[in-house]
């Protein structure tokens, strides 16, 4: 389960600078994500699949503008990925995923804060961990996922592509027979990679959206219960042509 709170009071524009709008954006979104890993291979990976459901609330304003929306724990766009590689290897584990975005949250383009898109996305997830030490305490990952989407029906827009990268880098302590602990540096990048268009009929204007954030991290791994929880703090220190502010995530995982 992920848990996710982002604040953010600037928009920049095409340079990085900010707009000088007045914005202020609140939102929380709860991430339910079960994954069942297989022990059938494919490639020499463990095959598996999951669903992932989100849960939106979000306060969006910019009195500039008049605008003041907001959603309240209302149901975002769900995730499908029949198709997912895992390999687990002495050094590294890598990972592969093929998934579809659907469009299942309630999407209004005169609502600055609808919980989904309304419009379908492919996504494509590859990246992994390596250990740089035989004992597999200092370690070092990257997670990337580029997505395509389809033409946002309300609008006749379809946004461009994207390409998404995070990743850190850790060393693990054992407390004790029971607790494992492991502090890091996070750090996450995000391109619009190609143009939006609208209705098939050729590039908009294009000013693609670009984002920079680092921060840390603790994670802690109870043994007994196969259970951990993961604290992350990003800050976002660059951006252009989006939002720019900062996102704490609490994420707990439970393994069967």
């Amino acid at each position: 389960m992920y848990n996710t709170w982002y604040e953010a009071d600037a928009l920049t524009n095409d340079n990085g600078d900010d707009t000088g709008l007045d914005v202020d954006i609140d939102a929380y979104v709860q991430v339910h994500r079960l994954v069942h890993v297989t022990e059938k291979k494919l490639f020499g990976a463990n095959w598996a699949y999951n669903v992932i459901v989100p849960m939106v609330n979000k306060e969006t304003s910019i009195a500039d503008f008049g605008v003041s929306d907001s959603t309240s724990f209302a149901l975002g766009d769900i995730v499908l990925e029949p198709l997912a590689l895992f390999w687990f290897r002495e050094n590294y584990e890598a990972a592969l995923g093929l998934s579809v975005i659907v469009p299942t949250g309630d999407y209004d383009p005169t609502d600055a804060a609808s919980p989904g898109m309304g419009y379908w996305s492919g996504m494509l997830t590859l990246g992994g961990t390596y250990y740089l030490d035989s004992d597999r305490s200092w370690s070092v990952s990257g997670l990337t996922r580029t997505l395509v989407h389809s033409e946002q029906d309300d609008t006749d827009i379809r946004p461009g592509a994207e390409f998404i990268i995070e990743g850190g880098i850790g060393k693990q302590f054992a407390l004790d027979e029971h607790w494992l602990l492991r502090p890091g540096v996070s750090y996450c990048a995000s391109w619009q990679i190609s143009d939006d268009s609208r209705d098939g009929h050729g590039t908009l204007a294009g000013e693609r959206k670009a984002g920079y954030g680092i921060g840390g991290e603790l994670n802690v791994f109870y043994l007994p219960w196969l259970l951990q929880g993961n604290l992350r703090y990003v800050n976002e220190f660059s951006s252009k042509n989006t939002a720019e502010g900062s996102s704490v995530v609490f994420t707990l995982t439970k393994s069967f």
